[in-house]
């Protein structure tokens, strides 16, 4: 495909194809994060929904958005993203509003990335937006196992109520510590006692404190980006015919993902 597209494309389509091609290598680039992002961008410009999946996966792309070193996470890389301000994010703004376009025009492949942006991006609704999303997809076309598990996950939190403030992945994250707070509340209320499978019976959030959101426009992607601010959860578990309450304590650390504690709620 890449052999056929124009050097100078005018039409949005090829564009975003040239965008494509350049951004794999495909055709040779000085500057192939550059060149991709201008030709997506010219793309978009026309209303090509493919150019907008293609600004989102030159952002992706890019080394300097990056912090998996040789198949681990950086640390400090991932740290220096987190605290990038407001005005070095346009990038970041720019590559998920032409998501969020792309996908609401009925591109698959963008529709299939913007289910993962809400998995794993912490804000209110996300829970909710890629349990829907999700849907949509497995019920308009195949169903590969990414889809499979990102609605096995979704569907688990909606039993727990859809409460949760947390991403699905932070969800399940920060659930592996209440559990564990949940076996040690166990000990605590029955003076010694173990149960090891406590489960999840409901949940309930409070407030977030100084929150700050990206701000994105489009109704598919506002308010679905938490930069900053914490809050509260209070997780019922039912653990060998005790209720056993656990407060988990989010805290959004800038880069789409969340800290967390998770203790027996000892007062609840």
């Amino acid at each position: 495909m890449c052999g056929t597209v124009t050097l100078t494309p005018a039409d949005g389509r090829e564009m975003a194809k040239r965008s494509e091609c350049v951004l794999a290598g495909v055709i040779p680039s000085s500057n192939r994060i550059a060149e991709a992002r201008d030709f997506a961008r010219g793309a978009l410009a026309k209303g090509e929904p493919a150019g907008g999946l293609m600004i989102y996966l030159t952002f992706q792309n890019d080394p300097a958005n990056q912090y998996v070193r040789d198949g681990k996470a950086d640390q400090e890389a991932y740290a220096r993203l987190a605290a990038r301000p407001l005005d070095q994010r346009r990038d970041q703004i720019e590559a998920i509003e032409g998501l969020g376009f792309a996908a609401g025009k009925g591109n698959r492949p963008a529709g299939m990335l913007l289910a993962s942006y809400f998995h794993d991006t912490v804000a209110p609704q996300n829970v909710v937006r890629v349990d829907a999303l999700v849907s949509l997809l497995m019920r308009d076309g195949d169903r590969p196992p990414q889809l499979e598990r990102m609605a096995r996950e979704a569907d688990a939190i909606r039993r727990a109520g859809r409460a949760t403030k947390a991403s699905v992945r932070s969800f399940l994250e920060a659930h592996q510590q209440a559990v564990l707070a949940a076996i040690a509340g166990y000990k605590a209320q029955t003076g010694g006692g173990t149960c090891q499978k406590p489960a999840l019976k409901s949940l309930s959030s409070g407030d977030i404190a100084a929150a700050e959101y990206l701000p994105l426009k489009g109704k598919l992607v506002a308010d679905s980006y938490l930069m900053r601010g914490e809050w509260s959860e209070f997780w019922l578990f039912d653990g060998c015919g005790q209720e056993i309450p656990v407060k988990v304590s989010f805290r959004a650390d800038g880069w789409g993902g969340s800290r967390f504690t998770a203790v027996h709620n000892k007062g609840g």
